[in-house]
């Protein structure tokens, strides 16, 4: 693998154990049942609503469904995007999750280093129809 740090995919209450010990003002509400419920993540003083964690495991990258034009986030990017808006504080444990190049590029250089595009080869949704290949040289083909 070329990315630093934890790799594949975790279920969404490890994710939020995880979030939970290294969030700085931020609650978190689950819905349902242990890893079969959906997590939502609160501004903790203000209340307001910033992003949920669907059911069941986690990939570690962000991908878009063959079978519907959906994208199904990945752990890293919603590791990463937290980090970004000064979420979660960028712990031992952080670092160890996403590698420490990784947490200073989010500092840093904010969404402009994000890990963007799965390295394996998958299918993904292009205009319409599946494509085979990396989903990478999709998405910056169809741009």
């Amino acid at each position: 693998m070329d990315s630093p740090g934890k790799h594949g995919s975790v279920s969404n209450s490890e994710l939020e154990l995880f979030i939970c010990r290294n969030s700085q003002f931020l609650s978190v509400r689950r819905t349902g049942s242990a890893s079969g419920g959906s997590v939502g993540l609160y501004n903790s003083i203000t209340g307001a609503y910033l992003r949920g964690i669907g059911p069941g495991r986690i990939p570690e990258y962000s991908h878009i469904l063959a079978t519907t034009p959906s994208l199904v986030r990945g752990w890293r990017n919603i590791v990463y995007e937290l980090l970004v808006m000064s979420k979660l504080s960028p712990t031992k444990e952080v670092r160890h999750w996403l590698g420490d190049l990784c947490v200073r590029d989010a500092q840093d250089y904010g969404n402009l280093r994000m890990p963007k595009f799965t390295p394996e080869p998958t299918k993904v949704w292009l205009d319409g129809a599946c494509a085979s290949g990396t989903s990478g040289k999709n998405y910056q083909g169809a741009m």
